[in-house]
């Protein structure tokens, strides 16, 4: 399969991987030049037609999907009898390897991913597809951090599964990230996904999967009945709130699970605040996607539910006394009962006197300390909530307590708020009153995160912008040129492959390409500076040539090629035959444009200039502060190689004429 290339477009560079389906490269797009993943259904499975159409769906499933969280489809076609699929290319491990590295996560880093993930769902649910196999292997992560969910190839729109499922009571999906609903073989819906997410979530906080066993059965029916470990035990660093979110999600009854992702993403951003719904009230699987038959469907749906604690039995009323029972004789007639003596009413009568002098005095009891309370709360001082946005969180701290108020800290990245400062608070700071003690939440920056910048020159403008806009600032300079098409980038700044802050701004030069062809004018009988002025108004290269036998005045044009009226471009060298012995070419003047790096640095600029003979000459050299724009104007003459430089980075390099 290696070098194989499909619709003379895809060239097969590398076997990334497989499930029980299909077989997943790394390819080359030839047309756009970038790197792409074709994902190809197994030879044996061509001929099967269930697999095909499973195959197929997939391609249709993602099709209408378009979400930074989910892995993007370019194209899908049929060649011979291979059916394919061309994604996205991601460079970066699974989460199930980042699992294997690095679990249990932070609470903040997997709460981070888990809301991307919820992202992702949210948008495939809305569009009527469940993915039905969410699990740490299908879930991909750039360099940057942005999750990317995959493999689609079991994912069925929400109608189409329910009826499917009933028909064909089977089990579809990852043994260990099965829902109790799936693994019974019944109708399914968004809510399994809700479960999966669930599992994996557990996993990434405690490093281990909630249930497991010898066989995919063993764990199918735990899945059913059993309740996880709590994750508090295996890893105390796990907040309590976000322990209650996750059982939620792993609830055995679909009612009872978030109702969508949306809501379960929302419990997830307010782990740290409090504000949560939580619960309602009162080995590794590595193995590819299984599909269990129906006969252990029927033995999963058959297994019983958790067993909810019942009622002890009612037993009948005893009478007061053993000895005043009365029964009933073979004939059903009813024999008088003897009624108690003055005596035992008496008893009685205190007893219950002395129950309700009870009862009153506790109910006193309960509102005076009711009253209490209220009073004790009203007499709290009220004071204004101080504005800390913007200040270092150690004076804000600080603020806060002086005022006798409490705070919780959460952090955050931000692109324009330097690292440790306060991005947000709530309440807002002003004129609000609130009672002493009450806590204030907290957004702390973390400064802007640095992603690697990928090299986006010689690529179309549209896909360049498509692998930027997530994190960067676009801003684009057009620019004629004689070899590059329209619409490639010709360069960008700052240059690719280097560590930049998210949010900065990356400069793109995008080539407007050599323009129309124009007639090339008359300049025989110029002198030589007139000739080469006309030239360069059409921006044509001038290459000169002396004729020491030519009867014209000296430094007249006597001959031009290509001859007068020829379609030339913008780019293309005319030479020039003039008469006389060879001159000095007339010196030219150009302006350059050097960005400087907004990063509140200061930074080194130089413009070195370089003949055609190799000599080097510094025209140009000064400190400069972030975020300027030098421009500069330099004088050359003859065939000349430009080169500016920020610090040691060459940013510029352009042969002018």
């Amino acid at each position: 399969m290696i070098d194989r290339v499909f619709a003379e477009r895809y060239e097969i560079q590398e076997h990334l991987g497989g499930g029980g389906m299909a077989h997943v490269y790394k390819a080359w797009d030839r047309k756009l030049e970038r790197a792409v993943t074709v994902k190809i259904l197994r030879d044996s499975l061509t001929t099967d037609e269930e697999f095909v159409r499973r195959f197929r769906r997939e391609a249709q499933a993602i099709a209408c999907l378009s979400h930074p969280n989910i892995v993007n489809v370019y194209d899908v076609g049929r060649e011979g009898e291979t059916d394919y699929i061309v994604m996205e290319y991601i460079h970066g491990p699974t989460l199930k390897e980042v699992i294997r590295r690095r679990a249990p996560l932070a609470p903040e880093e997997a709460i981070d991913l888990a809301k991307q993930i919820c992202d992702a769902l949210e948008h495939a649910h809305e569009q009527g597809i469940v993915h039905r196999d969410i699990k740490p292997h299908n879930i991909l992560l750039t360099r940057n951090g942005r999750v990317k969910v995959t493999d689609f190839g079991i994912a069925r729109s929400i109608t189409q599964s329910t009826m499917t499922m009933t028909m064909e009571r089977t089990i579809v999906g990852s043994v260990h990230y099965l829902s109790p609903e799936q693994a019974k073989g019944v109708p399914v819906d968004a809510k399994s996904d809700i479960y999966a997410l669930g599992v994996v979530l557990y996993e990434l906080l405690s490093g281990r999967l909630p249930f497991e066993g010898d066989t995919p059965i063993a764990v199918a029916l735990q899945q059913i009945q059993q309740t996880p470990p709590a994750l508090t035990e295996v890893n105390p660093q796990v907040p309590a709130a976000l322990q209650e979110i996750v059982l939620r999600a792993l609830e055995k009854d679909p009612a009872r699970r978030y109702r969508n992702a949306r809501a379960f993403k929302e419990d997830l951003e307010n782990v740290f605040t409090g504000q949560i719904i939580g619960r309602l009230p009162v080995p590794d699987d590595d193995s590819p996607t299984m599909r269990i038959g129906s006969d252990l469907a029927k033995l999963l749906q058959a297994a019983p539910l958790p067993q909810q604690p019942q009622p002890l039995p009612q037993l009948p009323p005893q009478p007061f006394r053993e000895e005043l029972q009365a029964t009933l004789p073979p004939g059903g007639m009813e024999m008088p009962v003897m009624a108690p003596n003055g005596e035992e009413q008496n008893q009685r009568r205190k007893k219950k006197r002395n129950i309700l002098i009870g009862s009153v005095a506790a109910m006193v009891l309960v509102l005076v300390g009711l009253f209490w309370a209220w009073k004790s709360y009203m007499n709290v001082p009220e004071v204004k909530v101080p504005d800390v946005v913007g200040r270092h969180h150690l004076e804000a701290t600080s603020i806060l307590q002086r005022a006798n108020l409490t705070f919780t800290p959460t952090t955050a990245y931000s692109p324009t708020v330097a690292k440790d400062y306060v991005i947000s608070q709530d309440p807002p700071g002003g004129d609000q009153l609130v009672k002493q003690g009450r806590e204030i939440r907290l957004t702390i920056s973390l400064g802007p995160r640095n992603v690697k910048l990928p090299d986006v020159t010689k690529k179309f403008q549209q896909e360049a912008m498509a692998l930027l806009q997530e994190d960067f600032k676009i801003e684009i300079d057009e620019q004629i040129h004689a070899q590059i098409p329209a619409g490639i980038v010709i360069a960008q700044f700052p240059p690719g492959n280097t560590e930049q802050a998210t949010g900065s701004t990356v400069r793109l030069t995008i080539s407007k390409g050599a323009g129309e062809k124009k007639p090339l004018p008359n300049v025989i009988g110029y002198k030589v500076q007139e000739a080469q002025a006309k030239m360069e108004e059409l921006k044509i290269d001038v290459k000169l040539k002396a004729d020491e036998t030519s009867d014209a005045p000296v430094g007249t044009i006597v001959a031009q090629d290509p001859p007068p009226e020829t379609l030339v471009k913008i780019g293309d060298v005319v030479t020039l035959t003039y008469s006389g012995a060879p001159a000095t070419p007339a010196p030219k003047t150009l302006s350059v444009t050097i960005p400087v790096p907004n990063d509140g640095k200061e930074h080194l600029v130089r413009l070195v200039l370089q003949d055609k003979n190799g000599n080097r000459q510094e025209v140009y050299s000064g400190k400069h502060r972030g975020g300027e724009a030098v421009t500069k104007e330099i004088s050359y003459t003859g065939e000349t190689l430009i080169q500016g430089y920020v610090d040691t980075t060459k940013f510029l390099e352009k042969t002018v004429r």
